[in-house]
């Protein structure tokens, strides 16, 4: 990976669990990361209106022993010709045609990153669980419960049998019914749901292997649970976090929906029978 892509997969992994002066400093890096390269550690925290310990931290928080390796790394980015380390806000008075422009950038930039912070290890440790287990349960609230929901649907297809929990007492009740052997796979962006961790608890208590996937790597979540899969995926202005996080959630659901595909032997015929119950409906329908 180039140290371009390096420094844009460790900022956008950093700025959902980013301090407020830590994302000031972020800022100042989003819109000139050129720039900021050429500034000593006491003109990057004027420029942003903090401290030279908030810049100090920020870089360490990207996995740099301090502000020069930082100021290295950006310094590398800024001789590449890529697109800016963040993609664009968006204004108030954008017309749709840019917004959508700027929105194909924002969820684009996020799931690159999401791969780049995927560890192999991890997804295989996860793909191994869920071809394995006896049920799986998926849990996620809101806008993550659309994603549970999807992957829900899709390892039925191929005959696993699994529910998609998207209410925090369904969660728990579930969960209470868990053995080991099951799998809990939990989707939330910060990692802070009340109800999402102590479902995932509960199910851990049950010795059922549990996954997060979350972009909150230091959150509750992550914290309960066995395997962690980060996503990337920013706030941003006019982009609540459910828009962040559910298109690199989606990804991940994917990755894992194939490779349990492959290695699941029935799971090709289990596809068939599914599409064939529903192809006579869909012709007749179209008569």
């Amino acid at each position: 990976m180039a140290e371009g892509d390096d420094i844009r997969t460790r900022l956008l992994a950093a700025i959902p669990r980013a301090t407020p002066s830590g994302l000031k400093v972020a800022r100042v890096i989003q819109h000139d990361p050129s720039g900021a390269a050429q500034l000593t550690v006491t003109q990057l925290a004027e420029r942003s209106s903090t401290s030279t310990s908030a810049v100090v931290r920020l870089a360490k928080m990207l996995g740099y022993d301090g502000y020069p390796q930082l100021r290295l790394a950006l310094a590398a980015a800024g001789t590449e010709d890529r697109s800016p380390v963040f993609a664009t806000d968006i204004d108030a008075d954008d017309e749709l045609s840019k917004v959508l422009h700027k929105l194909t950038a924002f969820e684009t930039e996020g799931m690159l990153a999401t791969a780049e912070l995927a560890d192999p290890a991890t997804m295989e440790a996860v793909v191994d669980a869920l071809v394995g287990a006896r049920r799986v349960q998926l849990i996620g609230i809101g806008a993550s419960g659309l994603v549970a929901m999807d992957m829900a649907q899709k390892l039925t297809r191929i005959g696993m049998w699994c529910s998609a929990c998207t209410s925090e007492d369904d969660a728990l009740m579930q969960a209470s019914l868990l053995e080991a052997g099951d799998v809990t796979v939990a989707f939330s962006h910060s990692g802070e749901t009340a109800g999402v961790v102590e479902a995932v608890e509960r199910a851990a208590s049950a010795r059922s292997t549990t996954v997060a996937v979350t972009a909150g790597v230091q959150s509750r979540l992550a914290r309960s649970a066995a395997h962690i899969v980060l996503v990337a995926g920013r706030e941003d202005g006019f982009r609540s976090a459910a828009m962040a996080s559910r298109m690199s959630q989606l990804l991940i659901v994917d990755t894992l929906y194939v490779s349990v595909l492959q290695r699941t032997p029935s799971a090709p015929a289990a596809l068939r029978r599914t599409y064939d119950a529903v192809a006579d409906r869909r012709t007749k329908e179209v008569r």
